[in-house]
């Protein structure tokens, strides 16, 4: 007989155990149960099975561990025993228990934030068998620097978790956030995901740079051809456009700039090429050859301008890498045991630096066997016709096949590309070492999936070869199987064997549950001279990514491309009743941030860490095979694993790329002249001064006007004039380059005729989740005003699992508009000049011009008042079709806040208004001074002090027009008088939008707010505060709440607070 099981057993799921009986001819019961550990008293879970002739002996039992029999604690279970009762066998079998049940998944709406815009989530929540789990789930927000600022709790009851947004703190941690997830109680299951805080505005159109392959070796270093690409994201190609390339070299120490490689080259119809010649390049920074680069990454940036237009972008591409050798080696479907007397099928993948296949490559093998003794048997000799072939064009692989000598214990192969355009030490080459499988019988059992292997899908049906090989072949009656997928048995089976066949063919159908991949068991046993062997083999098989619950979402419209604010039907059908989580993403958000993993990848690579098993396959014994498949076995087949050690797994089947090469494409944008400056300067202080002296400055000033207002040594004004001198003359070089401070692409279209103001220009929206019942369901939407693409994207959840559907893109765009480029912030008393273009992608010419209204805080240079409101006077210009003309506006700032400006596009007939919101900072460093005193006046404490004075002089370096704010803090005994305040609806309004900035004044705020929240829910006296009890709860609630969050951010990474944000800790 033989007993199978997971080799762990997870709390709440339900794991199956199989049992199978050989050589018996009559029916016969067996009772499987889960007892507690040490004591074997408590049944958990048991089950009750009748092995037949019908079904040849082999049936399976599902037993679950209920958490309400074992719940989590500190001093939590760790084992139980898996017992088998049956007439002609009882056995015991301790087994470890996980906590871990279930998948977490956690869904923002983008991946980027600035820090006035609040993160929308929600959480999608499957049991092990992929159901939804409705189960409570806890959230955290935890800032760069490890500050959890956030915890928030909600019940699940369709599988999809929506919590309420996460407004970012005022005084926000800028960098990469994480939220992390898991179950309230029972289960220790959890997951994480990021998410970027920044300031930054959206790009105005896509730049992609495609170079011609993804490494550059010997043959490519002085000739590689790349390609720029540039399309606005209402999927238009940009016309004509200068286009800049800047060069690098990124190595694990860092990155490395090439000044003297520039490439200045024009876009025409969206295209530019170039040939970029490297060695050349390199040598400008002391490199002379490939070796010296080999496995370095070259770093392309791409700053593209509007040639009849005025706005830019920039994109920057590090996946080219410097290889000696351009292949990289790997086996497919080829675990490392071999089989004596067995053939050994070898599958070699060839793969570019960047995991690309690639076909059409010659391949050679070499290999020799080892006996026990080490005498060396030559199977495959260099330049034999055995051990030379070529890649497959569709995946790059190649197959041979090694015949295993009996008396084998190892085999060494060496794989090697041959390659004729590559020199001998350019072609890849890799060795690897077999080891035998041990049977005291010489029993084996080989499973050939690589002269089969291809890639799977859901219904497919596999047939895999499995040679058998003993001296009691004839003893052999019966093959049997057993399929696991994500730490589970999924599937089970016996086959008769056909005598005097050299091999069997094994089939079976691919099902859902075997999605992502699934691990094949195949054993028999055989009846030796004096006792039986279990003899097994094992292989992975990976199966396509494919949804459990098909969910199709389309967009129902007459027309490919649609207008702003335009009413569209979405229909989402499923195949089962599902619920569906919709979102919506302007696609130039990626080019802010980058385009991640797909989301169903993301998704099954989840799903993978759940297998118990480890490397592709075999093992060193019988009893290794099973624990490297993720099972655990009873027999009485000469073999127990009971003393069995799990080793660590190692070994990754699904590749992944290096931190380096992550690294290199997380890489922010950096403003190459500011590198080449500031790398003079050792000493960080004294670089940020040459930092300072590169920014623009609008305002006509020279470099030694602005350095007279430094007041630091004179390390840090030479250094700052030099920079502001160095960056200067680079732009007297580059009149055409675009200096602006951010990047932005927010369109709205108004109608002049209608007077109508769009001005809704979300960067996600459609946040919104839909009950699809029955399997279908239409949706009208009304379309945002942004000119752009949207992506959008559904999540399918039912009984039958989880679904990514394609993403459906949304073609946003007008035939003549108005597009402003605005940053994201600028500072008070800054000249800068807005840059735009007037685009008509009419056939016909038209006459157009372009004004600007904007409110009394901004000052627009040549522009006359209206009406409350300053408008430009305007000159009409004539704009040929399919082109684009540029707009250009200075203004200068003059009060803090955020300021509303009106763009207005006149043109017969399509007249047009954007609307943009400016924001305007202070300039200078805000700083607070402290002077404390105590007043007695009853002299409590000693003497009478009812008065005290202290000056305050106005510090001379204040910047002009700058309000002061003074503010006094009295603590004393007005507790009643402070409750009088609150316990008003004005009073508390007053409290809760005190003036915040520094962390005393929101803990000074928010712990009044406190103290009334508890008196009024001990004492039910919510009525002080108006009829709408529920409202005023719920807002008193949300005002602690955003207080916490806000004082969490001034905490520092050592848990102490600091005044104000990233100071030093202090008390108050």
């Amino acid at each position: 007989y033989v007993l199978t099981a997971p080799k762990i057993f997870r709390v709440g799921a339900s794991e199956k155990v199989v049992v199978q009986a050989f050589d018996y001819e009559k029916e016969f019961p067996v009772n499987i149960a889960i007892r507690s550990f040490p004591d074997k008293l408590a049944v958990y879970s048991s089950g009750h099975i009748s092995l037949t002739p019908a079904n040849k002996f082999q049936d399976a039992v599902t037993l679950t561990l209920q958490p309400t029999d074992l719940p989590r604690t500190e001093n939590s279970v760790k084992y139980v025993y898996l017992e088998a009762v049956s007439p002609h066998f009882t056995r015991l079998k301790k087994i470890p228990v996980s906590y871990e049940n279930g998948f977490l998944f956690i869904h923002t709406d983008k991946p980027v934030y600035t820090p006035d815009q609040s993160v929308k989530v929600r959480v999608y929540s499957l049991n092990e068998e992929l159901q939804p789990a409705r189960r409570e789930t806890v959230l955290t927000f935890v800032d760069p620097e490890g500050v959890k600022v956030d915890i928030t709790e909600e019940e699940d009851f369709t599988g999809i978790v929506s919590f309420p947004d996460f407004k970012i703190p005022p005084n926000p941690k800028y960098g990469i956030w994480k939220i992390e997830a898991k179950y309230k109680k029972n289960f220790v299951t959890s997951a994480v995901a990021k998410f970027e805080v920044k300031e930054y505005a959206m790009p105005s159109f896509s730049i992609i740079i495609e170079p011609e392959s993804n490494f550059i070796s010997s043959d490519k270093f002085e000739n590689f051809r790349i390609v720029v690409k540039a399309s606005y994201f209402y999927n238009k190609r940009l016309a004509s456009a200068d286009v800049f390339l800047r060069f690098g070299i990124i190595e694990e120490t860092g990155k490395r700039m090439m000044p003297r490689a520039m490439h200045v080259t024009r876009i025409e119809n969206g295209v530019a090429k170039i040939n970029f010649n490297s060695k050349e390049a390199v040598s400008f920074i002391g490199f002379q050859s490939l070796e010296e680069l080999d496995g370095s990454y070259l770093y392309i940036v791409a700053s593209v301008l509007e040639s009849m237009g005025g706005l830019s972008g920039e994109a920057e591409f590090a996946g080219v890498r410097f290889a000696v050798s351009p292949y990289k080696l790997s086996l497919i479907a080829t675990p490392l045991f071999v089989k004596p007397g067995l053939p050994f099928f070898i599958k070699v993948q060839v793969k570019d630096t960047v995991d690309h296949f690639v076909g059409n490559v010659p391949i050679t093998v070499t290999a020799k066997s080892f006996s026990e003794q080490m005498d060396e048997t030559e199977l495959i000799s260099e330049g034999s016709e055995s051990g030379r072939r070529k890649t497959s064009m569709d995946d790059g692989t190649a197959l041979f096949v090694v015949n295993i000598p009996s008396d084998s214990k190892t085999l060494e192969f060496q794989v090697k590309t041959a390659d004729p355009h590559l020199s001998d030490e350019n072609q890849a080459s890799k060795t690897y070492e077999a080891k035998a499988y041990s049977s005291l019988s010489q029993s084996y059992l080989y499973i050939d999936w690589a002269s089969n292997h291809r890639i799977l899908e859901v219904g497919d049906f596999i047939n895999i070869n499995v040679y058998p090989r003993s001296r009691y072949i004839h003893k052999i009656h019966h093959y049997s199987y057993l399929i696991m997928s994500k730490g589970k048995i999924v599937s089970f089976g016996t086959q008769k064997r056909v005598r005097d066949l050299e091999y069997e063919h094994l089939t079976f159908q691919i099902t859902q549950e075997m999605v992502p991949s699934a691990r094949l068991i195949v054993y028999y046993i055989v009846m030796g001279e004096e006792t039986a062997e279990l003899v097994a083999d094992s292989v992975w098989l990976n199966v396509e990514q494919k949804c459990g619950n098909s969910l199709d979402i389309k967009l129902q419209s007459s027309t490919e491309i649609l207008n702003p604010a335009e009413v569209v039907s979405l229909n989402m059908k499923t195949q089962f009743n599902s619920f569906v989580a919709l979102s919506s993403i302007d696609k130039a958000v990626y080019g802010v941030t980058g385009r991640g993993k797909r989301a169903m990848e993301k998704i099954m690579l989840h799903l993978e860490k759940s297998d118990l098993g480890c490397g592709a396959g075999g093992g060193r014994n019988n009893i290794d095979v099973f624990r490297m498949a993720g099972l655990t076995f009873l027999t009485n087949a000469n073999a127990d694993d009971s003393n069995e050690a799990d080793e660590t797994c190692n070994e990754v089947l699904r590749t992944k790329r290096s931190n380096f090469k992550e690294q290199i494409l997380k890489e922010g944008e950096r403003n190459y002249f500011i590198i080449i400056s500031a790398s003079k300067f050792a000493h960080p202080e004294i670089r940020k001064c040459c930092m300072a002296g590169v920014k623009a400055y609008p305002v006509t000033e020279t470099c030694n006007d602005r350095a007279q207002r430094i007041r630091s040594n004179e390390k840090c004004i030479s250094a700052f004039i030099y920079c502001c001198e160095f960056a200067n003359r680079l732009r007297e070089e580059e009149p055409n380059k675009l200096l602006i401070l951010a990047r932005m692409h927010f369109e709205a279209v108004l109608e002049l005729d209608e007077a109508e103001v769009r001005s809704y220009f979300p960067e996600s929206w459609l946040w919104e989740v839909h009950q699809v019942s029955p399997r279908s369901k239409t949706l009208s939407v009304t379309l945002p005003d942004s000119l752009t693409t949207w992506e959008v994207q559904g999540v399918g959840i039912s009984d039958k699992g989880i679904c990514v559907a394609t993403p459906v893109e949304v073609h946003v765009v007008k035939d003549i508009f108005l597009s402003v480029y605005v940053p994201y912030s600028v500072v008070r008393g800054e000249q800068i000049e807005l840059k735009g273009s007037v685009y008509n992608h009419r056939a016909s010419a038209i006459k157009f011009c372009v004004t600007i209204a904007a409110g009394s805080g901004i000052c627009s240079f040549g522009e006359s008042a209206a009406s409350g409101l300053r408008i430009r006077n305007c000159n009409f210009k004539n704009l040929d079709g399919g082109s684009s003309s540029p707009v250009t506006f200075r203004i200068l700032p003059l009060e803090l806040g955020l300021h509303t400006i009106n763009f207005t596009l006149l043109t017969a007939g399509n007249s047009e208004t954007v609307v943009k919101t400016l924001r305007v900072r202070p300039e200078g460093i805000k700083k607070e001074l402290h002077a404390g005193f105590t007043l007695d006046p009853q002299g409590v404490y000693g003497s009478i002090k009812r008065r005290q004075e202290f000056r305050y002089k106005i510090p001379l370096n204040l910047v002009p027009k700058t309000k002061i704010d003074r503010s006094v803090s009295v603590k004393g005994h007005l507790m009643g008088e402070a409750i009088a305040t609150i316990l008003s609806p004005g009073g508390l309004s007053i409290l809760t939008n005190l003036p915040k900035g520094s962390a005393e004044a929101e803990f000074m705020s928010i712990a009044p707010v406190f103290y009334v929240f508890r008196y009024l829910e001990e004492s039910n006296y919510w009525h002080l505060l108006g009829p709408e009890i529920l409202t005023s709860r719920t807002q008193m609630r949300r005002k602690m709440k955003e207080g916490i969050v806000s004082i969490l951010s001034f905490r520092n990474s050592d848990f102490s607070y600091s005044m104000w944000k990233n100071g030093q800790g202090s008390t108050w």
